[in-house]
């Protein structure tokens, strides 16, 4: 199994890093993407990179309540730089229940289109954040597109999720599918060909108020083998299989 979606170079979690990758590496996971919002994590992020070379990988990304056009180019500068050690760009996109403002909602989907042509123009996969903005997501990605996506720890609607599918996008399952109905229906209706499992560290933890640490992808595998009805080895080996073919991990 690997967690597609990890902030192990968080201000707050890095100092812990170590202890999460060797935890997740003792219980059987083959490896961690590391996501980055911020450019103060991009050097941790990279470090880590060479640290754990072949088991921790890493996306680099930009605050979706961000709006320093600087500093997105600074990253976007960064990921060009170091092409050969970045696997996806990420985590970004849209907020709109945190962004109210529509002037700068408008500056959010500046920023998020230029993170979509970027993705397409170095052909990575942009894991995408998308709370309340939906549907502009969906109208972006299908006006800049085509380009390889994941919806993290998605909670937009059944129909939504259908036409995001339409647009090629994978999805990846937080380990709050023990306890979110929401969660529960999604990952019914989403392929399996389609389908990746993160933990969101230190986020969405199994309980509320618990951080969520890497090694809790194993959760997500049994509760959604559970919901599936398939066998946990069958459905690790095709969720990792995924994940090797999305990210070109091989």
């Amino acid at each position: 199994m690997i967690d597609t979606h990890a902030h192990l170079s968080r201000l707050d979690i890095y100092g812990h890093a170590d202890e999460l990758i060797n935890e997740a590496s003792g219980e059987g996971l083959l490896g961690i993407i590391n996501v980055t919002m911020r450019l103060e994590e991009t050097a941790n992020a990279l470090n880590l990179v060479n640290r754990y070379r072949g088991f921790v990988y890493t996306a680099l990304g930009y605050d979706y309540c961000g709006f320093d056009i600087k500093e997105v180019q600074e990253i976007m500068r960064i990921i060009n730089k170091n092409k050969e050690l970045i696997v996806g760009i990420g985590e970004v996109g849209l907020d709109y229940s945190r962004v109210r403002d529509p002037m700068l909602r408008e500056i959010s989907r500046h920023i998020f289109t230029k993170w979509i042509l970027l993705a397409r123009d170095l052909e990575l996969p942009l894991i995408i954040h998308s709370r309340k903005a939906e549907n502009d997501v969906i109208e972006l990605l299908s006006r800049h597109g085509p380009v390889k996506c994941v919806m993290h720890a998605f909670s937009g609607n059944k129909s939504q999720a259908i036409r995001l599918l339409e647009l090629g996008c994978y999805f990846s399952i937080p380990p709050t599918v023990v306890r979110s109905q929401q969660k529960r229906d999604l990952a019914a209706i989403i392929p399996l060909s389609r389908l990746l499992l993160e933990s969101d560290t230190p986020e969405l933890g199994p309980s509320p108020g618990e951080p969520s640490r890497p090694a809790h992808i194993k959760l997500v595998l049994v509760e959604l083998s559970r919901i599936l009805n398939m066998d946990p080895g069958d459905l690790g080996n095709v969720v990792t299989e995924n994940a090797l073919s999305l990210f070109q991990l091989r």
